[in-house]
């Protein structure tokens, strides 16, 4: 049986889909976020290999993110490594971080970071243009795990079940002030 649901990102984003459940649901938004213009939408950002990109979710530590602040410098434990002891220490936490995010598809994690010592590998090119090679199944489960798992939307992210079965509306949000 079609239900409507709605889908709230806070601020950001909300919709009413038409579903057989939530699961459909989730699959319908991650679709659609996969459509999202390239350069800007998901898909980029999973393809993005910098900081600002998926691979910046997955640099840092227990203390925090290997960026300090927006002054783009390494936090004070990390300065006082060896440029090689910093490289191997970056590189295993990112590592530890990218299989932690995939957790039941560990081999979505370790394509990723093949495609990214792939990308290492060419990134002081002149004219590099490297581009990951991931197949629409990767892109649709690491689609969804970051509007499930990460602040996508900047905000909370929620699939309500509209349910009209007792009354002519369903109160979704209401923003009270108290006394």
């Amino acid at each position: 049986m079609t239900k409507l649901f709605a889908i709230n990102a806070g601020m950001s984003f909300f919709a009413v889909v038409k579903a057989e459940n939530e699961k459909e649901v989730l699959t319908i938004l991650v679709n659609r976020e996969l459509e999202e213009q390239e350069d800007f939408g998901i898909r980029a950002h999973i393809d993005d290999f910098s900081i600002e990109g998926l691979y910046g979710d997955f640099f840092h530590d227990e203390k925090g993110s290997f960026i300090e602040g927006h002054i783009l410098d390494y936090p004070r434990h990390i300065r006082k490594m060896s440029t090689k002891e910093r490289d191997t220490y970056i590189q295993s936490h990112v590592e530890k971080n990218a299989r932690s995010f995939w957790g039941e598809h560990p081999f979505y994690a370790e394509l990723y970071l093949r495609e990214f010592k792939k990308y290492k590998a060419v990134e002081k090119e002149v004219g590099n243009t490297f581009r990951p090679h991931f197949s629409d199944e990767f892109y649709f489960i690491t689609a969804k795990l970051i509007i499930t798992e990460t602040d996508w939307y900047g905000e909370d992210f929620q699939i309500i079940e509209i349910d009209l079965t007792d009354r002519n509306y369903q109160l979704i949000f209401e923003f009270t002030l108290e006394e």
